[in-house]
């Protein structure tokens, strides 16, 4: 058995299969391959198959030796606001049903109808061109190989490693929180569909929430008893010392792997765990217009997400600073201020902060002032506990007396790539 090495996967990338048993699609589209999926996170990728839009774990995911795995990505790179855009689509897809009869028909060339339903390359063509890339020129209906034919992709050479059996029987042993995610998942969007059978995901369930107040007490209930509300202890039972700094200090396990999961969390300090603050956001504003239970429900489950994020970002970021400082020079996410990506972000997560700063950038005519007064000199912050004060905010570019000022209100500011984070101590 193989499987792709994880760190040789970059966010947008495309990974096509050619399984046994998928011959039939391989011969009606004259092609090499038989699906498609795309990579949204390190080591995590989306894809749609009969069980309708999921996420899952690329390290779970294993290959015969016979068979082929191809790796693409976008031939021209694009700005990083443009690809954060395509993984927020794929990302809202999840819990879309799969179309069988769209499927074939891509592959007969029928170009009708188009639902909102899902497979596996209108999955990637569409959250690309969502994001204005055409990788086809019809991204409702074209088969994997058209994605792979794409003038827009390059091929990679696909790194793999070896899984022995023991390590399968392992894997195969233990249980998968991905399963039981994409279990809670589909019992909320069932109940959902009960009410109203066009709902593909949880963009469409909140609007459902919106549109019918009938509806809340259905999915609340669901909300509950499917244990959606409640997966998250799966994970911090499983790896307490990932949200613990006195825990992972006492881990006696091989360093280098310590020392990799830890690198592979900062490298998406802030981007990996922004879709928490925003759809925090998002549900806050909708509960101040209607007063759902679901809502509310919603809020508190996102509260700790972004809360347990932030744990998890900084106490690897805490134990690298110790034991490898290097590292976080190598491989530390910073989102500068005022760049377009950090523009991406705030304008979703903190308007108002995001305004102050256009407004202080036109004043002063230049992108070195003070976020908040518009000051010169100001230095570049990172905020360590957004989730209590700033959720989804991954930086700041302060003045002194504002400096003063956001600690005074709670905010604990670190220069970029310092090399001990007090407020983890402290903890």
């Amino acid at each position: 058995m193989k499987r792709i090495k994880i760190d040789s996967v970059e966010p947008g990338d495309i990974l096509f299969t050619a399984r046994p048993g998928s011959t039939l699609v391989r011969f009606a589209t004259h092609g090499i391959v038989s699906h498609a999926m795309i990579c949204v996170q390190h080591g995590s990728f989306i894809d749609s198959t009969m069980d309708g839009v999921q996420a899952r774990n690329l390290q779970r995911e294993l290959f015969e030796d016979i068979e082929r795995v191809f790796h693409f990505r976008l031939a021209e790179p694009v700005a990083r606001e443009i690809l954060s855009n395509v993984i927020d689509y794929a990302r809202a897809e999840i819990g879309a049903q799969y179309s069988l009869p769209e499927a074939i028909r891509s592959v007969a060339g029928v170009r009708k109808p188009r639902s909102k339903r899902q497979f596996c390359s209108r999955l990637v063509a569409r959250v690309y061109k969502k994001a204005g890339i055409d990788l086809v020129p019809d991204a409702d209906y074209c088969s994997p190989e058209d994605l792979r034919r794409s003038p827009l992709l390059m091929e990679i050479s696909v790194e793999t490693e070896t899984v022995s059996p023991e390590e399968v029987k392992w894997w195969r042993a233990r249980s998968n929180p991905i399963k039981a995610m994409h279990k809670a998942q589909n019992a909320v969007l069932a109940a959902a569909r009960s009410v109203d059978p066009d709902v593909e995901n949880f963009n469409d369930l909140h609007s459902l929430l919106v549109d019918r107040p009938d509806a809340d007490p259905v999915i609340a209930a669901a909300l509950r008893d499917s244990g959606y509300l409640d997966l998250w202890r799966t994970e911090t039972a499983a790896h307490p010392w990932r949200y613990d700094l006195g825990l992972i200090d006492q881990m006696t396990g091989p360093p280098e792997a310590l020392r990799d999961y830890c690198i592979g969390t900062i490298k998406e300090a802030y981007s990996g765990g922004v879709r928490f603050a925003v759809n925090l956001v998002q549900l806050r504003a909708f509960y101040s217009q209607y007063l759902r239970e679901s809502f509310r429900l919603e809020i508190e489950l996102y509260q700790t997400l972004v809360q347990n994020d932030q744990l998890r970002r900084e106490v690897a970021y805490a134990w690298l600073s110790e034991h490898y400082p290097d590292d976080l020079k190598r491989h530390m996410e910073q989102i500068e201020p005022y760049s377009a990506y950090w523009y991406s972000i705030v304008d979703r997560v903190e308007p108002h902060l995001a305004a102050l700063s256009r407004h202080a950038v036109e004043a002063e005519g230049g992108a070195t002032v003070c976020s908040s007064c518009g000051d010169e000199p100001a230095l570049d912050y990172r905020l360590v506990n957004g989730a209590e004060t700033m959720p989804g905010v991954p930086s700041l570019r302060l003045c002194e007396d504002c400096i003063e000022i956001r600690r005074g209100m709670g905010n604990v500011l670190v220069p970029f790539l310092v090399a001990l984070v007090p407020f983890l101590v402290a903890q």
